[in-house]
């Protein structure tokens, strides 16, 4: 059997192909800026408004994958935005530095690399040493916001003037500051792991006040009573979070191995 031959029309048209598909592969690729740190970002629709200076608070939603494209995170199905206080080292390195350069209403397109964000920690399900891409819109900045406050309060002028301060803005509505559920959980965490307890349990108090139909604030603060060895009232507060988000493996793992103590 003879070899199939092209001919010279069929190659000129098999050779289109091939540089068609290869530029359409070149132009579905996002043109990312890197800069100085390795942080990768591509801005994927503009928006107008201001950009976020230090100290002041961020709002934005987002989804996190690895570079596999499983998603470990996003705010989304939640439709609750995140929100924290740029260059405060409340987040990865790479957020603080991206977030610096958006505005309100932008869309990006993040590439972080380890030591930008978590390195050689493991972050179940992040493994050690992973790159990870954000999907991220900036949806509104603040001036101040209430954690930052109550944390500035409690380190220079201790646990009660701070709640004091908490009850007075919150007869003024909390005047400009902003408050935010992730916030404020993300500040009795860092309470919690400088084992400073009677702090932690106070901020994760005020989140459950604040924001008492959240499965999340009541999860957390399960996890202080149970670490101050309040096991009852840990159970009830994990059972409550459980209530009222059913999807919370956590709780549920939690409340039966308290039951199992308890037996």
């Amino acid at each position: 059997m003879n070899s199939l031959r092209l001919t010279p029309l069929f190659r000129g048209l098999f050779l289109s192909l091939i540089l068609c598909s290869s530029w359409n592969a070149f132009a579905d690729e996002p043109e990312y800026t890197t800069t100085a740190s390795g942080l990768k970002y591509v801005i994927t629709r503009p928006g107008a408004g201001a950009i976020a200076q230090s100290n002041q608070v961020v709002i934005a939603h987002y989804t996190g994958t690895l570079m596999d494209g499983s998603v470990f995170d996003s705010s989304r199905p939640r439709n609750t935005p995140f929100a924290f206080t740029l260059g405060k080292k409340q987040v990865i390195k790479g957020w603080d530095e991206a977030f610096a350069l958006l505005r309100i209403g932008d869309q990006a397109t993040l590439i972080i690399p380890p030591e930008l964000a978590y390195g050689d920690r493991d972050r179940d399900p992040i493994p050690l040493g992973s790159t990870l891409k954000f999907e991220v819109e900036m949806m509104d900045i603040k001036a101040h916001a209430l954690s930052d406050l109550l944390q500035e309060t409690i380190d220079a002028s201790g646990l009660e003037q701070a709640l004091t301060k908490f009850r007075e803005l919150q007869a003024k509505d909390f005047a400009d500051y902003y408050v935010s559920e992730s916030q404020l959980n993300g500040l009795g965490y860092g309470y919690l792991q400088k084992e400073k307890l009677d702090e932690a349990r106070a901020v994760f108090t005020l989140n459950v006040e604040l924001f008492p139909d959240s499965g999340n604030t009541h999860d957390s603060y399960g996890e202080v009573l149970l670490l101050m060895g309040e096991r009852e009232a840990a159970l009830r507060s994990y059972q409550t979070s459980l209530a009222l988000d059913p999807t919370n493996e956590n709780a549920k793992k939690v409340i039966e191995e308290i039951m199992a103590h308890m037996r």
